[in-house]
């Protein structure tokens, strides 16, 4: 009998120990990823992460409200803005940013404050062309100027799509979460290609195109890369 209480105890013992070992290497992950982990832990959280410790907000243009461009095949820009701030998220995430996936017109915009905001839409599908164009607000800060450039500069490499900023819009440098969104917040819109003419890099190259978006971001959000980058859009 007392065997048999003494093995159970050892079974009980290594159970809690690996269960223990299993919810530490959670716990140091998860707060890696929002830089959290406490300066003793961060041996135990692998190398370190580039946007550890930063908030982006990244709407998926249309979303939650309507399907805005539609090409006569029934893709709609809704669905390519999503798959793009999907992948984007995904890629911030990696590099330790904390991302809020928001829709077009979401309550949580009211007064919303992060390092970074990004709206991304596409163009039309009626006309073909190619290129993509990046604004910030008229008249808007100098930080979200600085944000639209690293945008700007990072899509183009990223991507090699060319710049088209004559076709910026009202509806962009006017644009509503601007003028929703606490002023303090760095915020810019990219329009990342035409459905038409850029069809098949934005629908079978999603992870390139979330790739040259959240590089764009963090251009901005990292001192060492904005003072690598080229400069804003051609006059």
């Amino acid at each position: 009998m007392r065997l048999n209480a003494l093995r159970w105890i050892q079974r009980l013992f290594l159970l809690s120990l690996l269960l223990a070992l299993v919810a530490g290497g959670w716990f140091v992950r998860r707060t890696a990823q929002v830089g959290e982990v406490p300066e003793f832990l961060q041996a135990f959280a692998g190398p370190p992460k580039a946007l550890r410790g930063q908030r982006i907000g990244i709407v998926a243009g249309h979303s939650g409200n309507d399907s805005g461009a539609v090409c006569p095949d029934g893709l709609t820009e809704a669905e390519v803005n999503m798959n793009i701030a999907q992948a984007a998220r995904s890629i911030l995430e990696q590099r330790g940013a904390r991302v809020d996936l928001l829709e077009e017109f979401d309550a949580r915009l009211t007064g919303y404050r992060a390092d970074a905001f990004v709206s991304i839409h596409a163009d039309s599908c009626t006309v073909n062309l190619s290129g993509f164009k990046v604004a910030s607000l008229e008249g808007g800060s100098a930080v979200s100027a600085q944000l639209t450039d690293c945008l700007w500069d990072r899509y183009e490499t990223v991507t090699e799509l060319p710049r088209h900023p004559d076709s910026i819009t009202y509806d962009m440098t006017r644009y509503h979460a601007f003028r929703e969104i606490s002023p303090s917040t760095p915020a810019a819109i990219i329009e990342v290609g035409f459905l038409r003419g850029d069809r098949e890099i934005l629908t079978k190259q999603t992870d390139l195109i979330g790739r040259g978006v959240a590089d764009g971001i963090e251009c901005f959000l990292r001192p060492e890369e904005k003072s690598q980058t080229a400069g804003g859009a051609e006059e």
